[in-house]
């Protein structure tokens, strides 16, 4: 029998964010081991922090928190499974 690989978080992340906003640029990086020891971090808490950077058309002429609100609500159910901050730093071209 096969073994299933599960898929990571961050490669969950970035499918999402590619097909939504067909990005000209992104980087998505996991840096939940810069808060360890933090209130509600456990050993087990993996993949629950990310800084992204990310560059669409589809951030033009939106203001800062419009643009946060449209990536918060597109990955709503990664927050539902454990992820826990996402430090944003979006443009448009």
């Amino acid at each position: 029998m096969a073994s299933e690989t599960k898929e990571s978080r961050l490669s969950r992340m970035e499918k999402i964010l590619k097909e939504k906003f067909q990005p000209s640029s992104l980087s998505l990086r996991d840096v939940s081991l810069e808060h360890a020891g933090h209130p509600g971090m456990t050993k087990d808490s993996k993949e629950t922090h990310f800084r992204l950077q990310m560059v669409s058309s589809l951030f033009s002429g939106n203001s800062t928190v419009e643009n946060h609100r449209l990536v918060y609500a597109t990955l709503g159910n990664e927050f539902k499974k454990g992820l826990h901050a996402l430090e944003m730093d979006l443009s448009a071209p």
